[in-house]
């Protein structure tokens, strides 16, 4: 096992758990709003922390050789994931929460990533979830988050889309209509035109 790969993790890993609790945990307070499906938070923090906890056992566990191809794949991944969720984050400013919650004033928001997509917040999830097994080289721990924490937030998506239906009608179904769930292909299809 090479050390200087490991301490490199070790940092990494310490980094990104630090950064993740103080912005789930730590967070000023605001004004709460209905919260619809509470349970899927639970469920998302668990398979969360178990893709965590699996990818450092596993690192330690199973000796591979190390494939940097791999490794700079997923730390790619995951910084690119980490500027995604801030820029969401800092677009829904006040009106961002780690649950599927709806506030009384809650706007439609449509600027920001919100302009090219309708989860770019949960697509950074995904990109960070899949990416942070990939720096270590954990396969095992890559394909749980793949087969197992993906579909799940799935169908938090589907419950947060019928919540925003509920919310704004007609409004978000035409904002669903324009904008892409989590790829901005409809952007990708204008440039292809250009």
């Amino acid at each position: 096992m090479n050390l200087s790969f490991t301490l490199f993790f070790l940092f990494f890993m310490a980094l990104m758990a630090t950064q993740r609790v103080r912005e789930t945990f730590f967070r000023k307070k605001i004004k709460h709003g209905r919260i619809v499906k509470k349970w899927t938070l639970p469920v998302l923090s668990t398979f969360h922390f178990a893709v965590g906890l699996g990818t450092v056992v596993e690192y330690f566990a199973v000796q591979r050789e190390i494939n940097l191809t791999i490794t700079l794949l997923g730390f790619s991944m995951f910084s690119t994931a980490f500027f995604l969720r801030k820029w969401a984050i800092n677009t829904l400013g006040d009106y961002h929460s780690i649950h599927i919650e709806i506030r009384e004033e809650h706007p439609l928001i449509r600027e920001g990533p919100y302009r090219y997509i309708r989860h770019p917040y949960y697509l950074s999830v995904i990109m960070e979830l899949l990416g942070f097994p990939l720096v270590a080289n954990a396969y095992y721990s890559f394909l749980f988050s793949l087969l197992f924490y993906v579909p799940f937030l799935y169908v938090r998506v589907y419950f947060e889309e019928a919540a925003m239906v509920e919310k704004f009608g007609d409004e978000y179904l035409r904002y669903k209509s324009h904008t892409w769930g989590f790829f901005p292909i409809k952007l990708l299809e204008k440039l292809k035109n250009f």
